[in-house]
């Protein structure tokens, strides 16, 4: 009942404070986020828009991929920036309300969750789910960061040639970004 009353509710409460919106922001993508945090992306830039340019989205989500952990800690960073009159609690917001709805559905659904995971419909549902966030998540690679990060011929090739590095060649990922990080500064 919980989870449903902040998804409902927060949308009205949202105009009172800038807080209130950040809070409704995070909450509605932590409810609506199915396999991962990268589906949620174009939603969070979409509703930040105002508040966070691109490169600097662009540059929290580079620091989320290079860190251990959740995708979701990228909303630290996002409601840090978001509201600069007061960040520290703008963050602490940001990273409660994108972590609560599953904390709420997990806590509400764990005692019937063998029962629906055996019922054959919604097995069916899970699988078209799953197949949504496959094309969420391409999706979510294409906009806002492939658009936003690879705007020349030299940028795909380092793409490409990060991908062989890492995929053939095993290349610790944090090498791998230390990399980039110095071919970023070569080449801007």
């Amino acid at each position: 009942m919980l989870f449903f009353a902040l998804l409902f509710g927060l949308p009205f409460v949202a105009q009172l404070s800038p807080e209130l919106a950040l809070a409704n922001y995070f909450y509605s993508a932590g409810s609506l986020v199915f396999g991962g945090g990268h589906v949620v992306l174009p939603m969070l830039q979409n509703m930040l828009a105002a508040s966070i340019s691109n490169d600097l989205f662009l540059s929290g989500y580079a620091a989320a991929q290079a860190v251990p952990g959740p995708m979701f800690t990228m909303a630290t960073w996002l409601g840090y920036h978001s509201l600069p009159q007061a960040p520290v609690i703008a963050s602490l917001i940001a990273t409660l309300m994108i972590f609560l709805p599953g904390f709420l559905l997990l806590v509400g659904l764990l005692n019937a969750w063998q029962s629906m995971a055996a019922n054959i419909r919604l097995q069916g549902t899970i699988a078209g789910v799953n197949a949504c966030v496959t094309g969420l998540l391409l999706s979510a690679l294409y906009q806002p960061v492939f658009i936003s990060a690879v705007g020349n011929g030299l940028d795909m090739v380092l793409v490409l040639l990060g991908f062989w590095l890492l995929r053939s060649l095993r290349v610790p990922i944090l090498l791998l970004v230390s990399l980039y990080v110095l071919a970023g500064a070569i080449f801007t």
